[in-house]
């Protein structure tokens, strides 16, 4: 069976992304700040089983792919996600999955990573899915200066600083530009993070070129005037 180009591009908006075998595609799976139960993990195994080659990858955001699994079988792995509060998706011109870490346990962690993430998963990923933005903006939590997901990394970074306070990073990159974040001025409460991070996304859609990552619109415009405009309400 030979897809058209929409119906890839469909697919992969839909979070199943074409194998270089050009026949199958790979399903991730969003796990929010990582916590997956154990109904849901037996779930993904017996899709596994059924749809794809009896396993499953992890990504470093924390999520599942599942691999080899055929066109005709998108809308019966949708569907049996969704039986078990689960979705796929995390591509496209949007709000990525949140990047984050295990602070919440961790003896390090100086904020509640899992309740942030989270926060931000409803707040952002899911409350922004549907509102196209220039390009992919990637979103990172931190639970202390380790940053072991390397927020720092991340369009827009939020790091614990200490107990229950945060600093902020804006225009870090890792792919074919490798760029650290600049940290804003000031120390802030998760919830003052979180509407900071809502006016980046914001300011992100009305002043981003088409095309154009967050790091490259933070250079072109000057990170001065970027931060002065997300942190003055």
């Amino acid at each position: 069976m030979e897809l058209t180009k929409e119906q890839l591009m469909i697919a992969k908006g839909h979070g199943f992304l074409p194998l270089k075998d050009g026949v199958h595609f790979s399903c991730r799976v969003i796990i929010p700040a990582g916590h997956i139960t154990k109904e849901q993990s037996n779930k993904i195994s017996e899709i596994c089983d059924k749809y794809g080659k009896s396993y499953y990858t992890l990504t470093q955001r924390l999520d599942i792919e599942i691999p080899f699994i055929k066109y005709e079988d998108i809308e019966s792995v949708k569907n049996e996600l969704k039986s078990i509060g689960l979705e796929n998706g995390g591509t496209g011109k949007r709000v990525r999955p949140i990047h984050t870490c295990k602070g919440t346990v961790c003896k390090f962690g100086l904020i509640d990573t899992e309740k942030i993430t989270n926060e931000m998963h409803k707040r952002f990923y899911k409350g922004y899915y549907d509102t196209v933005l220039p390009n992919k903006i990637r979103l990172g939590v931190g639970g202390c200066k380790n940053s072991c997901p390397k927020a720092q990394l991340s369009c827009i970074g939020v790091i614990g600083k200490k107990l229950n306070q945060v600093i902020i990073t804006i225009g870090g990159t890792f792919g074919t530009s490798k760029i650290i974040g600049k940290e804003l001025k000031g120390v802030y409460t998760p919830e003052e993070a979180l509407d900071i991070v809502e006016r980046g996304i914001i300011f992100y859609k009305n002043n981003g070129i088409d095309g154009e990552r967050f790091f490259k619109m933070v250079d072109r415009l000057g990170f001065d005037t970027v931060q002065d405009a997300i942190l003055n309400k």
